[in-house]
């Protein structure tokens, strides 16, 4: 897990103790503006009491504003310099896993391979899982979402939301469980007592991987509000 600072609630302790240390002071200060002199009338007395009173209260309008205004400025996350690549990477990926699900029957099967009518649906076409790891970046250094985990660690330092965390290692989790649901998929014909069918069950079930991927990808872009064209 990668844990986060928060910058903003130690300023607003900070504004508290100034706010609380600097009335303190005016009013030992001032404290002999309560005290009833002999000499003074009563009408004086409040007089100046209520005059503190306002500027007790003005000051106190100040810290606050002070408080709300400049913590949020210091807690703001930084921008590093692959901050926007990074994001067109996390588009990029999702907008693949959308038109792959849009597109899973055609995406996932391949004509034209084998002569041997034996192989695959006996018209030269069969399914294969190599598009599906190929649309999680497990193919080609130049995918938008290989290592895709880095990215979303570097991304992470653009938000305080507690749920980032969890969506990046959800989106880990499922990522992998599909390329595994592909690779065995790859194998189902091949394997004692496999067939067609064996492809097609594990076809199918990286297909719910991807859509859980898809979604968490969706959620970062939330968080981040990623424009998505």
């Amino acid at each position: 897990r990668y844990g986060t600072t928060s910058t903003r609630s130690y300023y607003t302790m900070k504004w508290f103790s100034l706010s609380a240390a600097l009335l303190s002071a005016v009013t030992l200060k001032d404290a002999s503006a309560f005290g009833v002199d002999k000499s003074q009338s009563s009408a004086d007395v409040m007089s100046r009491r209520g005059a503190f009173a306002k500027g007790a209260t003005a000051f106190l309008g100040v810290a606050s504003s002070a408080m709300t205004s400049f913590p949020n400025s210091a807690a703001a996350k930084p921008v590093y310099p692959e901050a926007e690549a990074d994001k067109k990477k996390i588009v990029e990926g999702y907008k693949g896993l959308e038109y792959l699900l849009a597109n899973w029957d055609k995406e996932t099967t391949v004509c034209g391979r084998f002569d041997n009518p034996y192989i695959g649906d006996g018209k030269g076409c069969e399914r294969t899982p190599e598009k599906v790891m190929s649309y999680l970046g497990y193919k080609s250094m130049e995918h938008p979402l290989y290592r895709v985990d880095k990215t979303l660690i570097r991304l992470q330092r653009l938000t305080d939301d507690p749920d980032f965390l969890d969506v990046l290692d959800k989106f880990v989790e499922k990522a992998d469980e599909t390329n595994v649901m592909a690779f065995v998929s790859s194998w189902g014909e091949a394997n004692p007592g496999g067939g067609k069918d064996r492809v097609e069950y594990f076809i199918e079930r990286s297909r719910n991987n991807v859509k859980e991927s898809r979604d968490e990808l969706g959620k970062v872009i939330r968080i981040l509000d990623i424009k998505v064209d």
